[in-house]
């Protein structure tokens, strides 16, 4: 454990807060590209929007992917605001309680967090509204039920993980001695 010095911990989680940004921008760029060129298809082929109940599973479960992802990138904030409190108490354990300058604040307080909260929410909605913009929900028969009850349940579920807060707090995590 010779080598575990403060400048060994701090290059660990600088380069651990890197890949979790690397990550969460590729994801921030594919899913609503994928999303987009997918629904864009369902337009311009006929004979995918002629068949109501492919486009409503095909929507329903790009909505869940979605998700997934969402939820996924949730924990991902969570875990790049452990590793940024982590850096900052080794700053500041480094400069022997010198005052640290603080990073800028975001414009209207609209930071990655909330940027990445609304362009999920937005994609996993548009994925739920295929099927209505597609063709009438009532051509699915007896699954219309089924599809608005699991759409609802998405929606809910995506719009409780946008406004529900994710930033890791120190008072949330038990200290290890």
């Amino acid at each position: 454990m010779s080598d575990l010095t403060h400048d060994r911990v701090y290059a660990e989680i600088c380069s651990d807060i890197r890949a979790t940004d690397e990550i969460s921008f590729k994801l921030m760029g594919i899913v609503p590209l994928v999303s987009g060129a997918s629904v864009l298809t369902f337009f311009l082929k006929e004979n995918l929007s002629g068949n109501p109940k492919l486009v409503a599973a095909f929507a329903l479960f790009a909505a869940l992917i979605t998700l997934g992802l969402f939820r996924w990138e949730l924990r991902n904030i969570q875990k790049c605001s452990w590793l940024r409190k982590r850096a900052e108490e080794l700053e500041l354990s480094a400069l022997n309680g010198m005052k640290v300058l603080a990073g800028p604040k975001p414009p209207l307080h609209i930071g990655k967090t909330e940027a990445k909260k609304w362009i999920y929410s937005v994609t996993i909605v548009a994925w739920l509204f295929v099927p209505r913009l597609v063709s009438s929900l009532e051509t699915l028969g007896a699954l219309c039920t089924a599809y608005i009850a699991a759409a609802i349940l998405v929606a809910g579920l995506a719009g409780l993980s946008a406004i529900l807060p994710v930033r890791f707090e120190p008072d949330q995590a038990e200290t290890k001695q």
